[in-house]
């Protein structure tokens, strides 16, 4: 059965991709626009940011959403000028399991200019509000009306305009790590970690 194969050429001269992972995945980093000290380096290979510094003993939050439930989305306008205006929006869902976790996402959206570092499901990490944090943020909450319904989930809406698309985060690779568990190491070590 050729046909159920992907990537295969079939006697036909045509062929079915293999579908791959997209959205957004569980974890993102989060900081504030005012925590950046505006040291930054970027890779000489692919041009991608692969560091940056955080003023004194500023941290920010690693927050872990619901897998491959959410998604980013970019719509550029260019005006007569030249100059662009990238339109990012950023959709996450977390869970929570009390009245304390409750109150971190309230805290979590009422928080201004926020910068996020995105692992996507592709394992790519990109880089939402990088210039100025993000404008809004917006929180839906419901509860389940049926028994496999997910009870206490919020679906958090970060929105913001920028003047260039999310850029990629890589940096640099040592011993025999993978590009994403290099970039979670670094991001990780400037976050205060959830319990």
């Amino acid at each position: 059965m050729a046909e159920d194969i992907c990537n295969r050429i079939s006697k036909a001269v045509k062929s079915t991709a293999c579908p791959k992972s997209g959205g957004i995945n569980r974890n993102c980093w989060v900081f504030q626009r005012d925590q950046f000290s505006g040291a930054e380096t970027k890779s000489g290979t692919t041009g991608a940011l692969s560091g940056f510094t955080l003023n004194g003993t500023e941290k920010g939050i690693r927050a872990v959403g619901r897998p491959k439930k959410g998604n980013g989305s970019h719509k550029s306008t260019t005006n007569e000028n030249g100059s662009m205006e990238v339109e990012q929006t950023l959709i996450q869902q977390y869970s929570y399991k009390d009245q304390k976790g409750l109150e971190a996402l309230e805290e979590f959206l009422a928080a201004g200019s926020k910068v996020v570092f995105q692992e996507l499901a592709s394992g790519d990490i990109r880089v939402y509000f990088k210039e100025f944090g993000n404008e809004t943020s917006t929180g839906e909450d419901g509860t389940g009306t049926a028994q496999t319904d997910d009870n206490n989930v919020m679906k958090t809406t970060l929105t913001g305009k920028e003047p260039k698309f999310p850029m990629f985060f890589e940096v640099p690779v040592t011993g025999g790590e993978t590009q994403l568990a290099a970039s979670r190491a670094y991001l990780d070590a400037l976050v205060v970690l959830p319990a």
